[in-house]
């Protein structure tokens, strides 16, 4: 498992990394809090990302924000302080799971196994709610299309004496012929009835 510690002080780091080998797991990045350590997880991508600190502080919630409507990775914070609040605010600040006072290696282990299974239903849902909403454009599309279409076909019936099918025929056929799509030729038509009326 690829794991990132982004630590506050070298003893957070010294602690945290001592926690993660006694629950099994290597880490393969360590970065410092004041370094510009969201760029590097972009890039890297971590499995897991774990912040250790005292205390979340505001410029942690900025960059927990950089997080935010992107699905990188998992993240962890570890906080020595158990402020009020202090877990929600982390999680509404972009962190996945916030912990604070001490923690075991087993608990650790399976904080991280939750945080992986959560990011993966959150994955999944950001994932289906995308596709829906190109299903919900597709259909807003189409059915603008289809009202052009009558629309378009009932000026022609109007202008030209033609009864329904032989207007949408001759829409299919100027569609064919210019490689465009009938929603196109209809706007097309409706555009050309305007100027001319």
């Amino acid at each position: 498992m690829n794991i990132t510690l982004i630590y506050e002080s070298v003893e957070h780091q010294n602690k945290t990394a001592m926690l993660l080998v006694d629950a099994g797991y290597t880490i393969n990045k360590t970065c410092d809090t004041e370094s510009q350590w969201f760029d590097d997880v972009k890039k890297d991508t971590p499995d897991v990302l774990i912040i250790s600190v005292s205390s979340p502080n505001r410029k942690l919630f900025q960059q927990l924000g950089n997080f935010k409507g992107q699905v990188i990775c998992p993240v962890i914070v570890l906080a020595n302080t158990a402020e009020i609040n202090i877990t929600q605010d982390v999680i509404l600040a972009g962190a996945d799971s916030c912990v604070t006072g001490n923690i075991a290696a087993n608990r650790i282990q399976s904080l991280i196994e939750i945080c992986l299974a959560r990011f993966k239903v959150t994955r999944f849902q950001i994932e289906e709610i995308e596709g829906l909403n190109k299903n919900i454009e597709s259909l807003e599309s189409r059915l603008s299309d289809r009202k052009d279409i009558e629309k378009a076909k009932g000026m022609l019936m109007n202008s030209y004496n033609m009864n329904e099918d032989d207007a949408y025929n001759a829409m299919r056929r100027m569609a064919m012929d210019t490689g465009n799509k009938l929603g196109d030729v209809s706007r097309n038509i409706i555009s050309m009835s305007n100027i001319l009326n």
